[in-house]
């Protein structure tokens, strides 16, 4: 006998009878004579329930009000329900499909018929719970896979990221940094300006691709990149041409990378030294010409460097750095920017404390 059960529910004892008789060979046979009894044996019984055949008429509970009862519950979504009426009421059957009956035996039922139908109803729903499960499987399997390759793109990047951190004798947490406050600064900005439509999945992408907002600079000379006194107005602009460069090196991934992501690592390399009055570079972009994601990497690198100590210049004080910012000195940013920056000013400090 299989472990399965099925489950009449029906006043009617000789409908029990004659229903415990064609299944008991292959299923345990379970019976309650209303709505109450039925209850009670669907919660002890549910994870080996593969039917529950019931009578529309019912004492006390009828059926119907029953059927609303396990559709409320979603009990049809997981054990099929067969109806048995004498009653013929089109409106009543289709008002009995949308509450989840898997179909309709009228009565007088043929024992061969009502068979069948049962068995087939079980079959597939089993087939249905079955295709589901796989699909599913297939859903977990693709989902720790593509974990899998972030996590291994992440790593990729964070070598490259170092490698020019390396080169440029920079800090070696410059761009833990500027993950870190690209981060803070896009959840503040999905706070405070929720009709904008950021979502945790783009500012997810927005932090990884910030780790090559600088890859143009594996290009340029060391003489220059690593020059200590005041730079010529040709080697600011082989410095500047870092942007641009770096953009030509993320389109050799075109092909093979997702297209949201190049198009958002492309916009930080090449527009995180854009500002907002179109004074930056290289393109001189202005106001909401700037991608976004390029606005954020933007004040955290300059705010990064600022704090940091290079070749050319000693580190500011952190109140120092943030007063630069917000009064302008390091070029104008959007206001929208400038606020976020104020509003998550000590989370800031925070991550560089706990760096």
């Amino acid at each position: 006998m299989s472990e399965k059960s099925i489950l009449v529910i029906d006043s009617d004892e000789v409908s029990q009878e004659v229903l415990r008789h064609m299944f008991e060979t292959e299923y345990t046979m379970l019976t309650a004579k209303d709505a109450k009894e039925g209850i009670a044996l669907i919660v002890q019984h549910m994870q080996n329930l593969a039917a529950i055949i019931m009578n529309l008429v019912l004492p006390g509970m009828n059926g119907y009000q029953f059927l609303q009862l396990l559709h409320s519950k979603k009990i049809s979504e997981k054990i099929p329900i067969i109806l048995v009426t004498s009653q013929k009421n089109t409106q009543i059957e289709l008002a009995c499909y949308s509450l989840g009956v898997a179909t309709i035996i009228s009565k007088p039922f043929v024992a061969q018929t009502i068979r069948l139908q049962v068995t087939r109803t079980i079959e597939v729903t089993q087939k249905a719970e079955s295709l589901a499960n796989a699909v599913q499987s297939a859903k977990t399997e693709l989902s720790d896979q593509q974990k899998r390759m972030e996590l291994y793109y992440d790593r990729l990047l964070e070598a490259i990221s170092n490698m020019i951190e390396f080169r440029s004798q920079e800090s070696g947490d410059h761009v833990k940094h500027i993950k870190g406050i690209t981060r803070i600064l896009a959840n503040t900005y999905m706070k405070l300006y929720p009709e904008k439509g950021l979502t945790p999945e783009k500012i997810n992408l927005i932090v990884r691709s910030s780790a090559l907002h600088d890859i143009g600079k594996i290009v340029i000379p060391e003489n220059i990149l690593l020059k200590p006194g005041r730079l010529t107005e040709e080697e600011r602009t082989v410095i500047k041409s870092h942007t641009t460069k770096g953009c030509e090196i993320l389109n050799f991934l075109k092909d093979v990378e997702d297209a949201e992501e190049h198009q958002v690592s492309y916009d930080i390399c090449r527009y995180h030294h854009e500002r907002y009055d179109g004074s930056g570079y290289p393109d001189g972009l202005q106001g909401d010409e700037i991608p976004l994601c390029a606005q954020f990497v933007s004040i955290a690198d300059v705010y990064d460097a600022l704090v940091s100590e290079r070749t050319y210049k000693k580190a500011y004080d952190r109140d120092i750095a943030f007063e630069m910012i917000l009064n302008g000195e390091c070029g104008a940013f959007a206001p929208e920017l400038l606020t976020c920056l104020k509003t998550s000013r000590f989370e800031i400090e925070d991550l560089f404390d706990a760096i």
